[in-house]
């Protein structure tokens, strides 16, 4: 793929996600533990499915557009264990984080509509799945081909230090869900969020719009 497209398709990502943070910051917030009790959110998602679920299919086309921005960036790593490990971290993330956003998308709504006693329990189990493990592999997965990236001169210090932030950030995020930090999950949820989308658009004209830099 040509640097022009990568440009393009980087772009598309970035559009895609921006509209899933959006969504889950405005339409979408009241069906999370933002300080609302657990039956006023049942309640918004069964008064508010169709608006739910879109929110949740724009989370998995961006879990989608994460892996193939990795994928790009990978191509510009020299081959080795090390670029395979980092890939490899991504794209296992994918797995808890789509099994995330199903629950939140289908078995939730269907919990809500049978009267389950673990409703508690099912939104922890998504929360955790996406937020700690399936966050948390994208950012180590990432950080690393950023690191591979630093090792071998690509990129300029301004932007190997933005890129650094920007998985800290996210890796910021997967610990506030561990620990059960909803103030903190939506800090490093947001800046985390602005950090890396800004981050992508920048590597996509700095490093893939390059036509001296060729895929690996």
């Amino acid at each position: 793929m040509q640097g022009k497209h990568q440009l393009i398709l980087t772009y598309g990502i970035v559009a895609v996600i921006t509209a899933a943070c959006l969504m889950m910051a405005g339409p979408m917030r009241g069906g999370f533990p933002v300080g609302n009790e657990l039956g006023e959110r049942m309640q918004f998602i069964v008064d508010n499915l169709g608006l739910w679920r879109a929110g949740w299919y724009l989370w998995m086309l961006s879990a989608l557009g994460l892996l193939t921005f990795c994928t790009l960036l990978a191509q510009q790593v020299n081959p080795g264990p090390l670029r395979t490990l980092g890939l490899t971290l991504v794209a296992i993330g994918i797995a808890p984080d789509l099994m995330a956003e199903v629950i939140y998308s289908f078995i939730l709504p269907q919990a809500i509509a049978v009267g389950a006693s673990q409703l508690a329990l099912i939104e922890q189990l998504a929360m955790f799945l996406t937020g700690f493990l399936g966050n948390g592999l994208y950012n180590l997965g990432g950080m690393l081909l950023t690191l591979l990236l630093i090792r071998q001169r690509t990129l300029a210090r301004w932007i190997a230090v933005s890129g650094l932030i920007s998985w800290s950030l996210g890796l910021g995020l997967s610990a506030a869900v561990a620990v059960g930090n909803m103030a903190l999950t939506e800090f490093f949820t947001a800046t985390a969020m602005v950090c890396s989308t800004l981050w992508m658009l920048i590597i996509a004209h700095t490093l893939f719009n390059r036509a001296d830099l060729q895929p690996a």
